[in-house]
């Protein structure tokens, strides 16, 4: 006869340990404030020893033990004493926020939340690729609302496009003064040639500007300014849109030493040689033992 051993999944922690001793207990101090190595349990009054940096398990041993309801406790009381938003946030809001963190922030495939062993060693809740994207979507419109309202009527917008493989990529953040100082939030970062009739001139670039807008509630109007690189495309760009161009400044540097350069562009190019002709093994074994010396 066979025994079959089930491992069960032992139940996520609502609170962590240091949330839980620093909602039960606080330290006993001497005639002159100093820390006495001791905590008082603020529901008992009993003492147990802690030292600082030895972790919580003498103190949440304690309420585990004597407070079997400590958790309904830390659940009644305000964020503020717990120092978590977690009564406040389901299980199932807290579950797909950790499979959006985990996909997004490990490049993973939306497959990876329906693989078979990715469920074995998780003990998230398990969720399709469908709900899993649908959640994404809700995200994206809900940042897209919080941005949308926090930006003011007249912005501008900065912005810089890259190319990976035969996509042309363009980034653009909004650029606008709030309560605490500048702030830059990414508004897009998609491909331009989205339609088979875009283009990859500045017509381009301004409709695939009017085409996210709205997500935040603005229109092309409201935008003042732009900053970006001084090439052809963003100055025709600035000038259909009838607002300046900050150009970059390290792209203007850039063409400052090209033209300081310029006289010496045949030094250069024999420099340029012998840097090609040093690369091969055979060269590079002989630089190096000349190094050694």
């Amino acid at each position: 006869m066979t025994t079959t051993l089930l491992a069960t999944t032992p139940p996520l922690q609502t609170f962590s340990h240091k949330q839980v001793a620093a909602f039960f207990f606080k330290p006993e101090l001497d005639s002159e404030g100093e820390l006495t190595g001791y905590q008082t349990c603020k529901s008992c009054g009993k003492w147990r020893k802690h030292a600082p940096k030895n972790g919580y398990t003498n103190l949440v041993t304690h309420v585990r033990s004597a407070h079997l309801s400590f958790e309904m406790e830390m659940r009644d009381a305000s964020a503020a004493a717990t120092g978590t938003l977690v009564p406040w946030v389901s299980q199932k809001a807290s579950d797909r926020y950790a499979w959006i963190k985990w996909v997004v922030e490990g490049n993973l495939p939306l497959s990876f939340c329906e693989s078979k062993e990715t469920r074995r060693y998780t003990n998230l809740a398990p969720v399709s690729v469908g709900t899993l994207v649908s959640n994404m979507e809700d995200v994206t419109k809900a940042v897209e609302r919080s941005i949308g309202l926090d930006m003011p009527t007249e912005f501008g917008l900065m912005f810089d496009g890259w190319s990976h493989g035969t996509e042309h990529y363009l980034a653009v953040y909004a650029c606008y003064d709030g309560p605490s100082g500048p702030c830059y939030p990414l508004l897009s970062m998609a491909p331009i040639m989205d339609e088979p009739d875009d283009q990859l001139g500045a017509e381009g670039h301004l409709i695939a500007i009017e085409r996210f807008l709205p997500f935040f509630g603005k229109t092309i109007e409201g935008c003042k300014f732009i900053v970006g690189d001084n090439c052809s495309v963003n100055k025709r760009l600035a000038n259909m849109m009838g607002v300046p161009l900050v150009g970059c400044a390290n792209h203007r540097l850039q063409l400052a030493v090209r033209d300081y350069l310029t006289p010496h562009e045949d030094a250069l190019e024999e420099i340029q040689i012998l840097m090609r002709k040093l690369r091969t093994l055979k060269q590079a074994a002989k630089l190096r033992y000349r190094d050694q010396f």
